[in-house]
């Protein structure tokens, strides 16, 4: 990942990471804040309103310094239902990813997805299917070494091959010779 990452920086794309954490406690799409985060550095508030369009107070839910860099920014408007403001605060954050990459190339590196919430998954899915279109690419990492047929990501592994640009890679461990060259 972090090679990639690299490259696609050296061709000029903007790289945003995330990493999922081990430890309990953290909230709710907790990677996906850090990748708004490194988004919202750099950026002044006429770019943030243009690429955040009305989605803002959305995305606001899951980083509060986007309300620091965008004042004034009120509290969005009451869905019907819980999947209703989920599916709207997916599609905030999607759209504005994806205005933000026609400016300039993404990748949105999100680590250790083993440990992911399932809320961060979920958007993962979703995001993995409106993409298509824009100059974005998001990489995931994580270790299959514990993924029961319960897990979270084992159930996100079987939604994301039905989206046309996914491609999972499997990376085998380093073996003893090469282990000693990294060394």
């Amino acid at each position: 990942a972090e090679e990639l990452a690299a490259v696609a920086a050296t061709k000029g794309a903007e790289v945003l990471w995330g990493r999922c954490p081990e430890e309990r406690g953290a909230p709710p799409y907790w990677p996906w804040a850090q990748v708004i985060r490194g988004y919202l550095r750099g950026r002044s508030p006429e770019a943030l309103r243009d690429e955040m369009g009305a989605g803002a107070a959305d995305v606001a839910q899951i980083e509060p310094q986007l309300r620091t860099a965008l004042p004034g920014l009120e509290d969005p408007p009451g869905a019907p239902d819980p999947e209703a403001a989920r599916f709207r605060l997916f599609d905030s954050l999607t759209s504005a990813l994806a205005r933000a990459s026609a400016k300039r190339p993404m990748v949105l590196v999100i680590e250790d997805l083993h440990w992911a919430d399932g809320s961060s998954l979920k958007l993962l899915e979703f995001m993995a299917g409106e993409i298509e279109q824009a100059r974005l690419l998001v990489l995931g990492t994580y270790r299959d070494v514990d993924l029961s047929r319960s897990h979270p990501l084992f159930v996100s592994l079987g939604e994301l091959p039905r989206h046309r640009l996914f491609r999972r890679v499997v990376l085998k461990g380093l073996d003893k010779e090469a282990v000693g060259a990294v060394i």
